[in-house]
This record gives C-alpha cells, sequence and structure tokens, in this order.
C-alpha cells in the first residue's frame, strides 16, 4: 500500500523560512519522542510536517545537518538565557551573577525538558573526535567560561579557565539529570539549594 499523510498547503513565494522552521520542529519532536539520531528519517520528518521527502532536501542536505541545526537551536536557547541572567544581575557582582545562572540552568532543565533532552539525552551518532570542537555545546561552555572569567582576583587568578567551567558545568548538569530521571517531581528549591552551595564551594577564597 502507497504511504499517505497529510499534505501541507503548498508555500507560497518566500515562506521557504517558514516551512524550514517547521522542519526543524518536527525533527526536535520526533528526535525528543524517539531519543535516537539513528532513528530519525528525512521521509518521517518530511511526513510529519505533510510535505514530500524531497522537500526537505531543500533546506537541508541530509539528517546529519538537520540533527546539527536542532541541537544549535536547543543550545543557543539556553546560552542566551544564561547571559540574559548574567547581565540582569551583573550589578550585583560577578559572584552573584554566578550563583543565579547556576539557578537559571537548572529551572531551565525542568522548565524544558524536551529541549534539554535534545542537547544532553538524545542517543548520538558517533563521529570523528575532532568534530567536537565544533560542536553547539561548546556555546554552553563557552557561556561558564565567560561568567568565570569575570570573577574578581584572587579568585581569578586561580581559576582554569576551560577546566573549572566543564567541571561546573558537569555539576551542575549531573544534579539537574539525577532529579529529572527519579520517578516523581522534582524539587525546584531543593535544586537551586544545590546549586547554591556548588557555586559557593567554587567561588570560595
Amino acid at each position: 500500500m502507497a504511504e499517505t499523510f497529510k499534505r501541507r498547503a503548498p508555500s507560497q513565494w518566500g515562506e521557504g523560512a517558514v516551512l524550514k522552521e517547521e522542519i526543524l520542529a518536527a525533527a526536535a519532536r520526533l528526535l525528543a519522542e524517539s531519543g535516537r539520531e539513528e532513528a530519525l528519517s528525512l521521509r518521517a520528518v518530511a511526513r510529519e510536517v505533510g510535505i514530500s521527502a524531497p522537500s526537505v532536501y531543500l533546506h537541508f542536505k541530509d539528517r546529519s545537518e538537520l540533527v546539527a541545526t536542532v541541537t544549535l537551536r536547543a543550545c543557543e536557547k539556553l546560552v542566551a538565557e544564561l547571559r540574559e541572567t548574567r547581565v540582569r544581575t551583573a550589578d550585583r557582582g560577578p559572584r552573584e551573577a554566578l550563583r543565579t545562572m547556576g539557578r537559571r540552568y537548572c529551572t531551565f532543565a525542568l522548565e524544558n525538558p524536551r529541549r534539554y533532552r535534545l542537547m544532553f539525552g538524545v542517543e548520538r551518532i558517533t563521529g570523528p573526535r575532532e568534530q567536537g570542537a565544533g560542536h553547539p555545546v561548546t556555546l554552553v561552555l563557552g557561556a561558564w567560561e565567560e561568567a568565570l572569567a569575570a570573577l574578581p582576583p584572587p579568585r581569578r587568578g586561580r581559576v582554569d579557565g576551560s577546566q573549572d567551567a566543564l567541571l561546573l558545568w558537569s555539576a551542575l548538569h549531573g544534579i539537574v539529570t539525577i532529579a529529572m530521571a527519579l520517578p516523581f517531581e522534582a524539587d525546584p528549591d531543593g535544586l537551586a539549594r544545590r546549586a547554591d552551595e556548588l557555586l559557593a564551594r567554587i567561588v570560595a577564597g
């Protein structure tokens, strides 16, 4: 039997950007549901949007590019919120700005579980290690590096740039992931307290 799907109304001139966003949204939904990059097919994405499979290729050359763009969008959203939080609290000093960023990271994950899963919970197709330098998650690491670099002396002199930022981020990610993996409702206040304790240890001195 021939495959059938609900066909989307043809795009009008200049509406290609709208269709691209629909493709990205459909891919994000399917990725979050399956949790496996390998399970995503451009045909399934096209069916979800209501277009023919070749139409997807007008916007993305292959699955890899589509998945990379979905991941990039999710990371950009998180980074934008972390930086906005830091700017908004900058008048309280860099330590307080960093603490508030930690809280916002936890809150973001709880408020956006699907987007958080797209960044860190999808089983990826393994590629060459050298591709890691250009992965979208490096944007998240950069946000933490910036916040640590803003700390005043003497703490700034004891910060090991990327290494401390990676350890900080890894610890926050662990706190959030454990809370979200347990079979009961997460405690936002408890997460915030644990994030505060972690940041206090890191910036002490």
